[in-house]
């Protein structure tokens, strides 16, 4: 696992150095940089040691006569088997790393080396005879990569937006479209960045380069798709559920298998849920030493609800693991502010912290550790997916209806300690004709509304010709899936694209990799992914209970109480830190004068969010958050006075 970045019509070395200095702490066991003068190319590579630990791994790597040149990021687990066959071929390899494996496939297949890979990457290669860059991303975009293109010609790339802004190509101006669409998601949905030029590369895309012509093509390579076909050609029974859940017990333990590899320790995250005891439990069963997992746990009043000890102590007696134990307190929230430089732009989904904590503590006794990231959106382990299965139900009682049940339910405070009577407002408050609105209204946080309330009108009126509504991204992710199916099989698919990419899998590759820790996900297999996109929704989501194929796969592995156990999911109890840690930011940074000088929100409103919070009348923690947040990126990035 490494950080790389790189500069294409720009021949000063000393700019890929500033870049590379900058992501030291996703690979800090090796630096190197590849400059040609003569093509005005420079790619540099900072390196997290995995695999062959010798100096013949370090990066930037060629082939034999140098006209291949790579920066690579990640892991591909069937290098061995590509190896393999390459050798057959006549390759000659100087390393055992799967970074040779990637430019000997190139040598032979070109861009289309990427349907051959398992794992997880981004990558660049300099192909010095054709005068071309070509950038790759894994399937499911479990790793990152940033872009930037100035008109002049000039192309910067990195692992991190950070690299890129250090190469001094770049100015530093705000893309207001992402800011109105980070208010919705809490995130900012790729491909763009916060920042106006700056691009990600969607997952399952390759990017190709001409500096001669400063030509980009981008092509996706690989999409998700209801088949109705097993992996070997046969045609599979509609109905057939022993076959496909012995199916998907042979995928997924193979996937661990893979994950396996490694010449370094390794361990789990484990919550104490299906996911990370279905990992533990195949885990103990594939290696020959003793499990290390690793537990969030909370400290402070009325946070049992968040805790799962005795889930994962159930699951550490069963499988006999080196278990270990973080407590978290957030009795000064400053740290948890600082981490908005592991992602360059607002990012206002508190899990992140819990995520950078347990992967620092992590970090202290294994490299390498695995995560049940994807198991929700694959398995339909959300509760909105119960509430799919309603909504022509909702949408056909009348909107009085709708309004009563919702004032009713507005009477009533919000529980902090869980979230229940919350999704039950955002239920009823939510039903809209048009499902993309309804979805957003249902799964996210500011709606059109809010943020009519929230952004200051002067702000709004500088915009209005320019910013489009938030919705359109579920829209087109909902246009996009043509594979058939259910309402619910199309929601999975919004949610792979957006929430598990751009939410989930950003803040694990950011946080971890601040802490120099590779974390690996094997629900995201492709394979794995592919097989769960040829299961019936029926299997996923039965009587009430959510992943049932997943947990009737895997049920010898999981313990009676871990079986039944209710799902919490892995966040903060954001509502009670709002209310006695982070509401005092809105006193020392976002006076009334400050927030009309920089003329972006409406103050008024965030008081009128913060009172309600304050006497328990509606949990806004989210919204709250997520104001913070922007403004820590604001500061820092923007004004410099953070």
């Amino acid at each position: 696992m490494c950080g790389i970045c790189g500069i294409l019509n720009c021949n000063n070395s000393q700019i890929v150095k500033r870049m590379i200095r900058c992501l030291t702490h996703r690979g800090p066991d090796n630096q190197g940089v590849y400059v040609s003068e003569e093509a005005r190319v420079g790619l540099g590579h900072t390196r997290l040691s995995i695999i062959d630990l010798s100096d013949t791994g370090n990066q930037p790597m060629s082939n034999e006569d140098g006209t291949v040149w790579i920066v690579y990021n990640g892991e591909v687990y069937n290098y061995r088997e590509l190896k393999e066959q390459l050798e057959k071929k006549g390759h000659v390899f100087k390393s055992n790393t799967d970074t040779e494996v990637v430019i000997h496939l190139y040598e032979d297949y070109g861009e289309s080396c990427v349907d051959r890979l398992n794992g997880m990457f981004a990558f660049a290669i300099w192909d010095r005879n054709q005068s071309k860059l070509l950038l790759a991303r894994d399937r499911l975009g479990i790793k990152p990569l940033y872009y930037y293109c100035h008109r002049n010609m000039q192309f910067a790339f990195g692992s991190e937006i950070k690299a890129i802004l250090e190469s001094g190509i770049c100015p530093v101006e705000i893309n207001w479209q992402a800011v109105y669409d980070y208010f919705s998601f809490l995130y900012v949905p790729n491909p763009q960045t916060i920042f106006k030029g700056i691009c990600q590369l969607p997952p399952g895309c390759t990017l190709t380069f001409l500096p001669q012509i400063g030509k980009i093509e981008i092509k996706r390579y690989w999409t998700m798709r209801m088949e109705g076909s097993l992996a070997d050609g046969r045609t599979r029974k509609k109905n057939d559920y022993i076959e496909t859940k012995i199916r998907l017990r042979e995928l997924l333990t193979d996937s661990v298998k893979k994950r396996l590899i490694s010449d370094v320790p390794l361990g789990v995250f484990l919550s104490g849920g299906i996911d990370s005891t279905i990992l533990t439990g195949l885990m103990a069963e594939n290696s020959h030493e003793r499990i290390k997992t690793f537990t969030v746990l909370f400290k402070g009043e009325g946070v049992s609800f968040f805790n799962e000890k005795e889930y994962a102590d159930s699951v550490k007696d069963a499988f006999d693991t080196e278990h270990h134990e973080i407590t978290i307190d957030i009795s000064d929230p400053q740290e948890l502010y600082d981490l908005v430089s592991c992602f360059d732009q607002p990012f206002g989904n508190p899990t992140f912290y819990l995520s950078y904590l347990i992967s620092k503590y992590t970090r202290e006794h294994v490299t390498v550790a695995l995560s049940g990231a994807g198991g929700d959106e694959l398995f339909a382990g959300y509760p909105r997916y119960k509430a799919i299965r309603y909504t022509n139900f909702l949408r056909s009682m009348p909107k009085w209806f709708h309004k009563r049940v919702g004032n009713l339910l507005d009477i009533v405070s919000d529980d902090f300690s869980k979230s229940t009577l919350r999704r039950l407002k955002l239920l009823f408050a939510g039903v809209d004709r048009d499902f993309a609105k309804q979805y957003l209204n249902w799964t996210y946080y500011f709606n059109d509304d809010d943020k009519a309330s929230l952004f200051a009108a002067d702000f709004l009126r500088r915009n209005s010709d320019s910013i489009l509504p938030s919705r359109r991204i579920i829209a087109e992710y909902l246009k996009e899936f043509t594979g058939g199916g259910t309402l619910c099989d199309s929601v999975q698919y919004v949610d792979i694209n957006s929430f598990l990419v751009d939410n989930i899998l950003e803040y694990t590759d950011k946080t971890s990799m601040a802490v120099s820790l590779e974390v690996r996900v094997p629900f995201l297999d492709h394979r794995v992914v592919e097989e769960s996109f040829r299961i019936p929704f029926e299997y996923k989501l039965r009587n009430g209970s959510s992943k049932y194929i997943l947990r009737d796969a895997f049920k010898d592995l999981i313990p009676a109480k871990n079986l039944s156990g209710r799902k919490r999911g892995f966040c903060p109890p954001i509502a009670l830190w709002m209310r006695r840690n982070l509401d005092s930011y809105f006193d020392s940074h976002l006076s009334r004068d400050y927030v009309g000088k920089e003329g972006i929100f409406n103050w008024n409103y965030i008081q009128f969010l913060r009172e309600q919070h304050r006497r328990g009348k509606r949990d806004n923690s989210m919204k709250l958050f997520g104001i913070i947040m922007f403004d820590v990126y604001y500061r820092k990035y923007i004004t410099g006075r953070y």
